[in-house]
């Protein structure tokens, strides 16, 4: 992407800010109330200004793909990172199906996986979280299979179909966003997902609640993801689960039982599309690189060109509640926009809105920690090196 081009993205998700009143007559930045026992924090600018007080540096403490030689240290398709309480990383390469143990420095300790359909073997290795130092990998085929340190296999819990995560809980309940039932009518369509409890022996629970899922537009010749889709985030931290539907600047915090106890929100974050950005996103998707002379089959591209036009963009792609109780929230960014820098709006543990952090280019995050961020970093080559960057929190 041309950098003009990209930076004008980059400006375009970043939020406006609403203009100032008079000095005399500050407004103020948060709001807190208390509505039938829920509390509501509602922001109305970032407490950091026009300006960033956290930093994610670009130079790297921990360079994975560089720590050592070797095929344990060439990755692709990294679906996950975390750090054990001693240190230890675990990245999830979905490339190979293996979940692979580094040392503190980089040192490759072990793995385990592999595709295949054996006890702790994967079909398609979807994603990686810790119940203290053990890890729990949710695999497509609606397993988890859980590794203590060594690495070793402790056992393998069965879920339902179309279960789409795995979150820990503290007490031991793990949270399961799972779809339950799909509707056969035509046209953009958003099935809910039910948040399933399991224990870590595998002992299914109730359902706790529902929350809306992923957008699909479904027609004769296609069934896959409209303009601009919503899907639901989710996230746990101690024993409460946040989410967020993605239609509006909010997250809901729950409790373990699914009360919600907490709201947060932008009221009137900027979200309107224009004609012109549906449009271009439209055309990113019947322009998409295909192999040497072929085309779009024809009742695909009159598929595409049906899409509704949405008049809003998700207001985010993914959430990370970090070991202080932040909030972060990846800006949304389709196909037609990306080329530019991750930028990721943070609330505080006190709810209120403190502002964006922009990565390193070409740096995407899997996991954060309280003085450093895990993720991935690719190259000229588009070769995957998981690093671990330092993350500078300035009051």
């Amino acid at each position: 992407m041309n950098p003009k081009r990209a930076a004008a993205v980059t400006l375009a998700i970043l939020p406006l800010l609403p203009a100032c009143t008079a000095p005399d007559h500050p407004s103020p930045l948060t709001i807190r109330r208390d509505s039938a026992g829920i509390a509501i924090v509602e922001s109305f600018r970032p407490a950091w200004g026009d300006s960033a007080r956290w930093r994610v540096h670009a130079e790297p403490l921990l360079d994975l793909a560089r720590s050592g030689d070797g095929p344990e240290h060439l990755f692709h398709g990294v679906s996950g990172m975390a750090r054990l309480s001693d240190g230890t990383i675990v990245v999830a390469n979905r490339g190979s199906d293996e979940i692979r143990w580094f040392s503190p420095g980089g040192r490759f300790i072990g793995e385990v996986g592999g595709h295949g359909e054996g006890p702790g073997e994967f079909d398609n290795l979807q994603q990686i979280e810790l119940a203290g130092d053990t890890v729990l990998a949710l695999d497509f085929d609606e397993t988890i299979a859980l590794f203590a340190p060594g690495p070793r296999l402790v056992r393998v819990l069965r879920t339902r179909p179309a279960s789409r995560s795995v979150h820990f809980l503290d007490g031991g309940a793990l949270v399961v966003p799972t779809l339950l039932t799909w509707s056969e009518a035509y046209g953009q369509l958003r099935d809910p997902e039910a948040l399933l409890l399991y224990d870590l022996e595998g002992t299914p629970g109730d359902s706790i609640g529902q929350i809306p899922g992923a957008e699909e537009y479904v027609a004769e010749t296609l069934s896959g993801r409209p303009l601009f889709p919503r899907r639901s985030v989710l996230d746990t931290h101690g024993g409460h689960i946040f989410t967020g539907s993605a239609d509006l600047m909010q997250v809901d915090e729950l409790s373990a039982t699914g009360e919600t106890v907490r709201i947060l929100r932008i009221p009137g974050y900027p979200l309107e599309l224009t004609e012109a950005q549906v449009e271009a996103e439209r055309e990113a998707r019947l322009n998409v690189p295909l192999p040497q002379g072929m085309t779009l089959p024809p009742p695909l591209r009159q598929a595409i060109e049906e899409m509704p036009s949405p008049g809003t963009r998700p207001a985010y792609d993914r959430m990370i509640v970090d070991p202080t109780g932040a909030v972060w929230l990846r800006h949304f960014v389709a196909e037609s926009e990306k080329g530019g820098s991750e930028a990721w709006l943070v609330f505080a543990p006190g709810g209120e809105w403190l502002g964006n952090v922009e990565l390193p280019p070409g740096f995407s995050i899997l996991d954060i920690g309280t003085d450093e961020v895990l993720g991935t970093w690719s190259d000229e080559m588009d070769v995957q090196h998981p690093r671990v960057l330092r993350l500078s929190r300035e009051r």
